[in-house]
């Protein structure tokens, strides 16, 4: 089986909500790509990755992607591609209706639809998104599960206002018959600057990781979870399984950004390239802040001495928090005594 290699491909910044955590400061259209702009993008993707001999998993979202005119255009291409293993849409799950998950339905290689849900009841997920978006989203749920056709993955953003009701909504999860739950750190880019102090602290990032490993009876000291940057929670007839993400920064994946760009990941708001000049194979070989973050010798502080193999923390963190990228990642409580 071939190795996979993941895309995340923002195809806008246009979007219907303004979310108090979003990383984004732009939700006009005037950087997104037409027609020609996004089949050059995706196709200077797909020929790279086949060289490579790996598969494509790739990710649309935006902004909102289901805003996005050229969408199902997209979908059908890349649905068509032999490089192409797995599509996925993330959105905010305000715009489904029948039609919508009928014309999605038509993708064999769109299995997954990730909504975000930032919390287990109204009150909660409202606060940060906006009045009436829980409902929205509970709504559309309906939809989708009705079709019957698609793994649906909710995403959890973890700040201090929400990230109590973790438990609650692995309840809610269960009660919805939901495939997956992701639960990610919240970075404070774009309009999330305006809301620093929602940030986890080294000990509350802490308490939320020993929260998910006792509800799932796992021993912390044999499995190191300062290596995960996202934990993934999937649930089945059999009970819930717990498996951390590791960063795929200069190791298995990119973001793409609407204009083109490249981004290391989205919380990475770097620029290391754009698709429309150079080869995706260009820009992976030859870019020196991908090459010095696949060295854990630059890293610094504890980072760089520390003895968890795979771990390099989260740069985007870091980058976030102190302004350097390979500075000590803020969240690791890890202690080297």
């Amino acid at each position: 089986m071939k190795d996979p290699f993941f895309i995340q491909w923002h195809i806008t910044n246009f979007c219907n909500l303004r979310c108090r955590h979003c990383y984004q400061e732009d939700f006009s259209k005037d950087r997104d790509l037409d027609w020609p702009g996004l089949k050059k993008i995706s196709d200077n993707i797909l020929t790279t990755i086949n060289g490579w001999n790996k598969t494509a998993y790739i990710q649309l979202t935006g902004g909102e992607p289901l805003l996005k005119k050229e969408l199902f255009l997209l979908l059908g291409h890349l649905n068509q591609k032999p490089t192409v293993e797995e599509l996925g849409i993330i959105t905010n799950g305000l715009l489904f209706d029948r039609e919508v998950v009928k014309r999605l339905s038509g993708f064999s290689k769109l299995k997954k639809i990730k909504i975000s849900l930032d919390g287990s009841s109204a009150e909660i997920h409202n606060s940060i998104r906006t009045q009436g978006s829980f409902e929205k989203v509970m709504k559309g749920l309906s939809l989708i599960k009705h079709k019957g056709r698609f793994q649906i993955i909710l995403m959890f953003t973890a700040m201090k206002r929400n990230v109590k009701s973790l438990l609650s909504l692995l309840k809610l999860c269960e009660d919805l018959d939901i495939e997956g739950l992701i639960i990610e750190r919240f970075i404070p880019w774009g309009r999330g600057r305006e809301i620093l102090k929602e940030v986890l602290d080294q000990d509350q990032w802490k308490e939320m990781v020993e929260t998910l490993f006792d509800s799932f009876s796992i021993e912390m000291e044999n499995n190191h979870p300062i290596s995960y940057q996202a934990f993934q929670i999937s649930f089945h007839k059999g009970g819930q399984d717990l498996s951390g993400a590791p960063c795929v920064i200069g190791v298995d994946g990119l973001c793409i950004m609407p204009e083109g760009s490249v981004f290391p990941c989205r919380r990475f708001p770097i620029a290391i390239g754009n698709l429309r000049e150079d080869s995706l194979k260009t820009i992976w070989a030859k870019s020196e802040i991908l090459e010095k973050l696949r060295r854990k010798e630059n890293l610094k502080g504890k980072c760089g001495r520390c003895v968890v193999k795979d771990c390099r923390g989260c740069r985007s963190l870091a980058l976030c928090l102190t302004g350097d990228y390979l500075a000590e990642d803020p969240h690791c409580w890890y202690d080297f005594k």
